[in-house]
C-alpha cells in the first residue's frame, strides 16, 4: 500500500473517535420557562413551594432606576421599565416591562394621579385609582390582576427636572382562580418624559 493511501487510511481511523464523541454528546435539551420545576434526564424536581426568589433579584429589593419589584408572600419578583407613557395631560402615567426571571411574565401598572399633574415636583402623592396587572404570555393572561378600589400607589417624588418618579405600591389583588392575595412592598422607579 502506497504511503499516501495509508496515511489517508490513518487519518480516517484516527478521526473517528471524534465524529463519535461530537454526535454522542448532542442530548435533547429543556427549555420550561414559567413554572417553578426543574426537569432533570426526565425527572421532575419540584423545589420547595416557599420563600422563592428568583436568583436574578438577588439585591433587588430596593428603588432602582428603569426597575420594578414586589413580594407576594415570601416569594419575591423583579424586572425592569422598559416602557413608560405618560397622557396628555400628565394626569396619568402607565409603565410596564419584563420579569427578570422569565422574559414571558412582566408587571404593567396605570396610575391616575387625580387633581395632580406632573408639570411640577410632586412628593407623596397617593393614587388609589391605580391598576396592577403581573401577565404571563404562556398560561392564562395574568398571573395578579388588582380591582381598582384595593390597591394604592404612592409616588413617594416625582422631580420635573430630571422627570423621575419614585414609588411604592401595595394592595389586594387577584389569580387567575378569582381568590384573593396581597401585594407588598412593591418599589418602582421610572422617568415619565
Amino acid at each position: 500500500m502506497p504511503i499516501r493511501k495509508l496515511y489517508i487510511v490513518y487519518f480516517i481511523v484516527a478521526s473517528l473517535p471524534f465524529f463519535w464523541t461530537f454526535n454522542l454528546s448532542c442530548a435533547k435539551e429543556y427549555s420550561f420557562e414559567g413554572a417553578d420545576a426543574l426537569r432533570v434526564n426526565d425527572t421532575i424536581i419540584v423545589p420547595p413551594a416557599h420563600p422563592w426568589i428568583c436568583p436574578a433579584c438577588i439585591g433587588q429589593d430596593k428603588q432602582i432606576e428603569a426597575k420594578w419589584s414586589f413580594y407576594n408572600d415570601s416569594s419575591f419578583s423583579c424586572g425592569m421599565i422598559d416602557t413608560a407613557i405618560v397622557n396628555q395631560e400628565r394626569t396619568a402615567f402607565t409603565f410596564f416591562g419584563p420579569s427578570a426571571c422569565s422574559k414571558d411574565t412582566g408587571m404593567i401598572i396605570d396610575v391616575f394621579l387625580g387633581g395632580a399633574a406632573l408639570d411640577r415636583d410632586l412628593y407623596n402623592v397617593t393614587s388609589k385609582e391605580g391598576g396592577f396587572y403581573y401577565y404571563d404570555h404562556v398560561g392564562p393572561s395574568y398571573v395578579f390582576i388588582s380591582h381598582v378600589a384595593n390597591f394604592k400607589i404612592v409616588i413617594d417624588s416625582y422631580i420635573h427636572q430630571t422627570h423621575l418618579a419614585t414609588g411604592t405600591f401595595s394592595g389586594t389583588v387577584y389569580k387567575t382562580n378569582g381568590a384573593p392575595t396581597l401585594i407588598t412592598s412593591g418599589k418602582f422607579e421610572v422617568r415619565l418624559y
